[in-house]
């Protein structure tokens, strides 16, 4: 799994901190964190530029809206 947040992925390796910034994570994190440990996914830095999902889920303008275009098309090399 790609991931561009990196506090998201310290999360994932290290376990959930207990400040009040995380306290609203729910349990769907715990099977998350459970995933990881036992190795059926891995967690893999891309950054942000590079995002391929970003196109689907944001309102993206100008050069990175035609990046990942034509990374969704397959048409860079």
């Amino acid at each position: 799994m790609y991931q561009d947040n990196q506090s998201t992925m310290a999360m994932l390796k290290n376990g959930r901190s207990h400040s009040n910034r995380t306290r609203h994570i729910n349990i769907r994190y715990y099977w998350a964190k459970d995933a990881v440990d036992q190795g059926d996914i891995a967690i893999d830095y891309l950054p942000t530029e590079e995002m391929l999902a970003d196109i689907l889920t944001k309102p993206l303008q100008g050069e990175l809206f035609v990046k990942l275009r034509k990374m969704l098309l397959n048409l860079l090399i």
